[in-house]
């Protein structure tokens, strides 16, 4: 038994010193956000009311855990789900875990450069994209979707060989980009002027078509 353990050490304890590093990478990441947390003055405001250097910080976050998820290794989907059963999958984990710390450690440095606490960024993230984003896409009222109707209708235009047709549906295509909607039942005005005027940013931070690699 004694010689097994010889031969099969090196095999164990590399990947296992090499599991530490990612990890404690991770802890430091957590420690420096609940220094963050513990310093915030942060409180969660009786209204949906959002300013401009708010949601600067807010997308400040986005960009960067979309970065971070985007930049996942491919192999985090291969993670042992329970035990691991072999040496060949022991052999794998180092990697995986190197793959999960740069996702995690990604995600918790993003709260910290931004400063904002994941209870602000949660709270901030409710109000653009359920409060705000969601109302008006139920009402059929997002700009975004408007602009992307009036790309359709200037497409349109572009074919039509009628010219008196044609400048209509110029002239529509121009209106409807032009229109701006009320904001959603009870939404804050002010607010809602700023997310308009932000409109491209909450479009390119929703994280819509960004997978979290992590398993769950």
């Amino acid at each position: 038994m004694a010689a097994v353990v010889v031969m099969l050490a090196p095999r164990i304890v590399g990947p296992g010193l090499r599991i530490m590093q990612p990890i404690s990478r991770m802890k430091q990441s957590q420690t420096r956000l609940e220094q963050l947390e513990a310093q915030s003055s942060w409180g969660r405001p009786t209204a949906d009311t959002l300013t401009a250097e708010q949601l600067d910080r807010f997308f400040e976050v986005r960009r960067r855990v979309d970065a971070a998820r985007r930049g996942a290794d491919p192999r985090l989907d291969r993670l042992p789900r329970k035990h691991v059963r072999s040496l060949e999958e022991l052999k794998r984990v180092p990697d995986i875990i190197q793959g999960v710390s740069d996702v995690v450690t990604g995600e918790l440095d993003a709260y910290v450069t931004a400063r904002m606490t994941p209870e602000e960024y949660h709270w901030v993230s409710r109000v653009v994209y359920e409060r705000w984003r969601g109302a008006l896409k139920r009402a059929g009222r997002y700009p975004a979707a408007v602009r992307a109707a009036a790309a359709e209708v200037e497409a349109a235009a572009a074919t039509e060989a009628d010219r008196r047709v044609q400048a209509r549906l110029q002239a529509l295509a121009a209106q409807m980009r032009a229109r701006e909607p009320a904001p959603p039942d009870g939404f804050d005005q002010a607010t809602h002027r700023l997310l308009l005027a932000r409109l491209d940013d909450v479009e390119k931070w929703s994280l819509d078509d960004t997978r979290n690699p992590l398993p769950r």
